[in-house]
């Protein structure tokens, strides 16, 4: 599974690659940078980055390109007679989307659906007070990320926008990724 994942993000790697390199410049590519919240049964804090790449020239057009998004909680969790103390728990989502972008006078409204991966990472110490033990805990998993994010932008100048991003998941898994909101800013590139 990890290497038809590693497979499939590397041919889309490729395809927009490709359609970079033959685009005009009317509609510009784009970065995104910004911090968000996310999480279902806890808020994690982190940054997401996004490269946007305009598939036509018209006024309201299809995008792609893809995007990384980082977060972690500090929060110590527990279950039944155990509790993980000093732990880090952290999300690494490195995703591709196809999307459309409605453009107006001062307003971009961007509608997407990001597909990749969801790499869960914990490490803390794991203690049971109750029985007196205390061991060092790690656990990485990977699960199948995808959703729809909507991404409104406020234009500042001809070159940056101000902006919101959500990402609504479609589907759940066990390490709870969840929904993600953040605030960013765009930069038109050449």
């Amino acid at each position: 599974m990890y290497f038809q994942i590693k497979k499939t993000l590397l041919i889309f790697t490729l395809f927009i690659t490709s359609i970079a390199y033959a685009q005009d410049t009317t509609n510009k590519k784009t970065i995104d940078l910004g911090l968000n919240l996310a999480g279902d049964e806890t808020i994690f804090y982190g940054a997401y980055g996004k490269f946007s790449i305009p598939l036509s020239q018209k006024k309201h057009h299809f995008i792609t390109g893809g995007s990384l998004t980082a977060y972690c909680d500090f929060k110590g969790e527990s279950n039944e007679g155990a509790v993980l103390k000093d732990d880090i728990d952290m999300r690494i989502i490195p995703s591709i989307f196809l999307g459309y972008s409605f453009n107006f006078k001062k307003i971009k409204l961007n509608f997407e659906i990001p597909i990749g991966a969801s790499f869960a990472i914990t490490k803390g110490t794991l203690v049971n007070e109750r029985i007196g033990f205390e061991r060092d805990f790690s656990n990485k998993e990977i699960f199948l990320s995808y959703g729809v994010a909507v991404n409104p932008k406020y234009k500042l100048n001809n070159k940056n926008y101000i902006g919101l991003y959500a990402f609504l998941p479609l589907i759940e898994d066990r390490a709870q990724s969840g929904y993600q909101f953040g605030i960013g800013w765009t930069k038109k590139i050449k």
